[in-house]
Formats: structure tokens, C-alpha cells, sequence
């Protein structure tokens, strides 16, 4: 009878302890499941917000966004089409909310994504991308500003046709302080000609002209044009 009893605290003692370590598995499994829906569901970052442009010329424009906090880096996207396929050119780190794109072509529509991304051992988890930013690069310096007619009251003036550009402004100057003051903007595809009329005779003019490219209300000058020194006829 006692060997029997015996045998039954053994089987007894031998399932507490089997429970005991079902229930230390079973705790390790939870957590090992949590960890993993940490890495696969809250280690993503929020989305990019407050994406612009601060600088841009005719080649190159500068970007800067929000900081999202927690990331590791950010992912910056570009596309010549608003809906078209956006490559990643670059990556930044954490610390760093803004990035220059060099070596563009002058006078082009350019779209912009960035996603920020959280590094997870071995994983990246990338957030949503911003909205799609929309800009241009700035039109080239106008060439080869030059007369080709001068009466007495009037000077018509030609350059180089800027390709890609929305228009052109003409500035007038009476002296040669440089007091420019515009007197034309063209805005008709291709016409790189203006006709200055009612001037006087006898007198000094300087003139100079620079390109712009507009896009979506916004609008980006190229450089101006060397002056041009123009003496009207008698």
C-alpha cells in the first residue's frame, strides 16, 4: 500500500513539473510573438510630411520634410511623371531632413516621394510615402541678346530660344546705374523677339532678359542675360 502511494506522489510530482514548464513555454511563446508583431506591425514609421522645395536653380533643387520620429533614415524617390514609375536615387540618415538633387536637366517637371524607414536588426520597415511633391528646375541664362533692327524711336531685340521655358521677361534701363525696370513679358511658345517701340531719339538704352518656367501657379527665373548696350538714331 505505501509503495503504491509512493508511486502515485511521483507521477503527481512529475505532472506539476511537466505544467510547471508547459506554462514557462507557453510564456516564452507569447513573447516571442509579440516581439515578432513589433517588428512587423508597430516598428513601422509614420508617413513623411511637409515635403517642399527651399532652393532650386537650373540643375539642381533642394528638398526638406518633416522629421518622423524614430526613423532611421529616409528614402527619396523621383519620377519625370506624375504617375509614372518613381526610382529611389538616394537614402539619408535619421538625423537629416533635407537633400539636394544635383545634375538635372534645366527647364524640367520633376515628381518627388520620400519614405522614412526604421532599421530592425536585420529588417527595414518602410513607411507610407509622402504626397507627391510637383516642382521645376529653372531655365538656363538667356544668349545671344542682340539688335537686329534700331530706328530712331524704336529697337527690336532678339536672342537664343530657351527650350522648355514658359516665357520670357524684357527690363529696360535709361542709365547706366542700372535701374532695370520690366516692360514685356512674352509668354507665346518659341518667340524669343521683342520690339521695343516710343523711345527716343538719340539716347542710351540697356537692356537684358531672362527665361522662366511655370508650373502648376509656380514660377522658376532663369538667370539674366548679359546687358545689352543699344544708342538709338538720330
Amino acid at each position: 500500500m505505501r509503495k503504491k502511494l509512493k508511486n502515485i506522489l511521483v507521477v503527481l510530482l512529475t505532472l506539476t513539473v511537466i505544467m510547471s514548464n508547459m506554462g514557462s513555454l507557453s510564456h516564452s511563446f507569447a513573447q516571442t510573438n509579440i516581439e515578432k508583431q513589433n517588428i512587423t506591425t508597430d516598428c513601422k514609421p509614420n508617413k513623411v510630411i511637409d515635403l517642399r522645395v527651399t532652393m532650386k536653380n537650373s540643375d539642381c533643387i533642394k528638398l526638406e520634410w518633416n522629421k518622423v520620429k524614430g526613423a532611421s533614415g529616409y528614402r527619396i524617390y523621383r519620377s519625370t511623371m506624375k504617375n509614372g514609375f518613381y526610382r529611389r536615387i538616394d537614402e539619408v540618415c535619421g538625423k537629416t531632413t533635407c537633400y539636394i538633387d544635383k545634375e538635372l536637366d534645366s527647364g524640367t517637371n520633376y515628381y518627388y516621394k520620400v519614405k522614412a524607414f526604421k532599421k530592425v536588426e536585420d529588417k527595414i520597415c518602410l513607411g507610407l510615402p509622402s504626397d507627391i511633391l510637383d516642382t521645376t528646375t529653372c531655365p538656363p541664362t538667356v544668349k545671344n541678346l542682340h539688335a537686329n533692327c534700331i530706328s530712331n524711336s524704336f529697337v527690336e531685340l532678339n536672342w537664343q530660344t530657351v527650350y522648355k521655358s514658359s516665357g520670357y521677361e524684357v527690363y529696360r534701363a535709361s542709365g547706366e546705374s542700372g535701374n532695370f525696370t520690366r516692360v514685356a513679358t512674352l509668354t507665346d511658345n518659341g518667340k524669343s523677339c521683342y520690339k521695343d517701340k516710343n523711345l527716343k531719339s538719340r539716347k542710351k538704352y540697356y537692356y537684358k532678359v531672362r527665361a522662366f518656367k511655370e508650373l502648376n501657379g509656380q514660377v522658376c527665373f532663369g538667370d539674366f542675360s548679359d546687358v545689352l548696350t543699344i544708342c538709338t538714331e538720330k
